[in-house]
């Protein structure tokens, strides 16, 4: 399909969106790192809705209940929560959380959230207090390099976390209480990123497979098998994240080289 810009007339520099979210209403809310920004586009009509200046560079976001969003601010060890009202973004808190965090998500009453420095995952309740917290090392083995992208999906009457890891090239799966379910390993996955959840137990997930290549895979998480979508054909250069719209059956995905100002999208089928 028709690829989306992204671009603004405001920007200084090429976009680099290093996470997004499709809202209600099948709108995609996108961090553009290098922009120091948020911003809201239509994919219906390929337009930029609205940008919001953020206080440092964001790098990952997760959609909150109540039209709001969380960004993560390294650079300044916080989270910065968003309004999202009208078609347009506005500031609403800063959660202080001691140091830079490199992934984020929402489970519950809590914010999850991955550390790499020391490498963990932690349960954050919205006043920056820490309620649970999981270390690296686990019977063993490392769970954990580089926890940047989290995924949080229904299975059953509870919810589950995903977590991608491209130190361990792995995908853990957590329950809500951060107890450890599952690992998954694969040799299609070399340096797996950004990763949303599809019905049926998969999971689609980006894979960096060297320095101008990326892949978007499929995780059947019942069978462990990976199959792959896109890759070297469509030309996917450096792709770090991945977004669904179930309502219209489209995949959107970045390109942080090549095609950095645009999200690029794909009719796809169940």
């Amino acid at each position: 399909m028709a690829d989306i810009n992204v671009k603004s007339a405001t920007d200084r520099l090429d976009c680099n969106i290093t996470d997004m979210a499709v809202l209600p209403g099948d709108l995609l809310l996108l961090a553009d790192f290098r922009n120091q920004s948020v911003k809201l586009a239509d994919p219906a009509s390929g337009l930029l809705l609205d940008q919001l200046r953020l206080p440092g560079q964001p790098s990952r976001l997760c959609l909150l209940p109540g039209d709001r969003a969380a960004v993560i601010i390294p650079g300044k060890s916080v989270i910065q929560t968003i309004s999202i009202t009208m078609k347009k973004l506005s500031l609403q808190d800063v959660i202080n959380i001691g140091h830079a965090c490199c992934g984020i998500n929402n489970v519950n009453d809590y914010f999850v959230v991955g550390f790499d420095n020391p490498a963990k995952v932690v349960l954050i309740d919205k006043k920056g207090k820490v309620y649970k917290s999981i270390i690296a090392e686990f019977k063993n083995h490392t769970l954990f390099k580089h926890p940047t992208y989290i995924c949080v999906t229904n299975e059953n009457t509870s919810k589950v976390i995903y977590i991608s890891d491209q130190g361990t090239k792995t995908i853990t799966r957590l329950s809500e209480e951060l107890q450890v379910m599952q690992t998954f390993t694969d040799p299609a996955l070399q340096d797996p990123r950004g990763l949303v959840s599809l019905v049926g137990g998969q999971l689609l997930v980006v894979d960096n497979v060297g320095s101008s290549t990326s892949t978007l895979n499929v995780l059947d998480v019942t069978t462990g098998q990976v199959t792959s979508l896109l890759g070297q054909k469509e030309n996917l250069c450096c792709t770090f994240c991945v977004a669904v719209s179930h309502t219209l059956g489209t995949v959107y995905v970045t390109d942080y080289l090549k095609r950095c100002d645009v999200i690029r999208q794909y009719k796809f089928k169940y």
